[in-house]
């Protein structure tokens, strides 16, 4: 058991799914709390009656020192709220939708963000119960997992990329606009695809921008927002443009690549554009994936484009397996791992595919960088140390 200081506690979990949850709660027994998990998938984050019984009757029956789930639930927020319960709030997508902010601000709540911009954004807004806290691996669990020789035929391979490609609404608006505004969106989203580390489209996408975007869709009678109304609001845009920049990125990544090396490609989705790199369907996160990231000898992590400076889960994840990484260079990332020590980051596409080549042909310099990555992934990103935090921050 682990020795955090703090005095055991009555936990309710909401848990609809979430990757990390089970990591999490099994973290949470080990230092000494009482759980309860309960699970519910939520449709509608923001109607469920059924729900909203369930809930209440839970925290009736039970005096419980807080309510906890990974990823904010802003129906949940509000149950916590009626009955004076704390709710702590863990994500590990990004960014929060910006048509929730009413149920942000209860003082009940206490909303973890692994993505420090997007904490300081909130934070401008006036929103003082949202925290930064990056995320966690559990390098216990994944080291017990084992590798057979099956395993070996199956998932060794020269480079793997796991994940989405963000299949984006961009062109659905684009097909109401103009010409001019068509080459203007395009060229935007081009030049920050080539220039990630300098973020461009929430400067130059202003009113005057926005206002002629929605004028078009209106006369189009175009809805992109729950509320049914015609138009679309800046961050929304701002959603698709990123969405469209991370889905163009892992195309040209993953062709580059494929033309001098031997690549996995595993996802839910079958690209048209990806026809000659091989395709091997989704793995599962908690068995298959982790084997993955060992048994490739480069993992290539694009940085989805909506997480400004954070560490996504899933480059925690591919270190946390003793995986070997190669990634852009997101801010927080340079907070704890080093360039070519710990990490390899690429600076574009045509860096990434050199960068491949040079560590494909050197494997004890490979082998060197992932035992680093791992000795750092085991000192600072330990579910005990991100649970304590939580803890301390909600004056738990």
């Amino acid at each position: 058991m682990f020795d955090t200081g703090l005095y055991n506690m009555n936990i309710l979990l909401h848990d609809f799914g979430s990757y990390i949850q089970p990591d999490l709660m099994s973290c949470l027994t080990e230092m000494g709390h009482h759980c309860k998990n309960l699970i519910y998938p939520l449709p509608n984050p923001l109607e469920d009656a059924y729900y909203e019984r369930y809930i209440t009757a839970h925290l009736e029956a039970g005096q419980y020192d807080c309510v906890i789930s990974t990823n904010f639930q802003p129906l949940l927020a509000k149950i916590c709220y009626r009955h004076n319960t704390k709710y702590l709030a863990w994500s590990y997508d990004c960014p929060l939708p910006r048509d929730c902010m009413e149920y942000y601000a209860f003082p009940t709540n206490y909303v973890f963000l692994f993505d420090r911009m997007e904490v300081e954004n909130f934070r401008n807004m006036g929103l003082t119960n949202i925290h930064h806290l990056p995320l966690a691996v559990n390098t216990r669990r994944l080291s017990s997992i084992k590798i057979t020789e099956a395993d070996r035929k199956r998932f060794t391979c020269d480079l793997s990329f796991v994940g989405r490609f963000y299949q984006s609404q961009l062109n659905k608006i684009l097909s109401s606009q103009d010409e001019y505004t068509i080459g203007y969106i395009k060229a935007l989203t081009d030049a920050q695809l080539r220039f990630s580390e300098f973020p461009l489209l929430d400067d130059i996408i202003d009113d005057a921008l926005l206002n002629r975007i929605n004028d078009c869709l209106t006369e189009k009678g175009i809805v992109f927002h729950s509320d049914q109304e015609p138009g679309i609001s800046k961050a929304a845009l701002l959603l698709c443009m990123n969405y469209q920049i991370t889905h163009n990125e892992r195309i040209i990544l993953l062709r580059l690549m494929n033309r001098f090396c031997k690549v996995h490609l595993y996802s839910s989705e079958i690209i048209e554009q990806l026809s000659e790199v091989p395709f091997n369907g989704p793995v599962t996160y908690s068995t298959e994936m982790p084997k993955v990231f060992r048994l490739s000898r480069i993992n290539l992590c694009p940085t989805m484009r909506t997480i400004h400076s954070g560490i996504p889960l899933r480059a925690l994840d591919i270190m946390g397996s003793g995986g070997f990484i190669l990634c852009n260079p997101q801010p927080e990332l340079m907070d704890y791992f080093r360039p070519d020590c710990d990490i390899v980051c690429y600076n574009n596409m045509e860096d990434a595919a050199e960068k491949a080549r040079f560590y494909l042909a050197r494997e004890e310099a490979r082998t060197k960088i992932q035992q680093n990555a791992y000795t750092v992934i085991q000192k600072n990103f330990t579910y005990p140390q991100r649970i304590t935090s939580m803890f301390q921050i909600a004056g738990l």
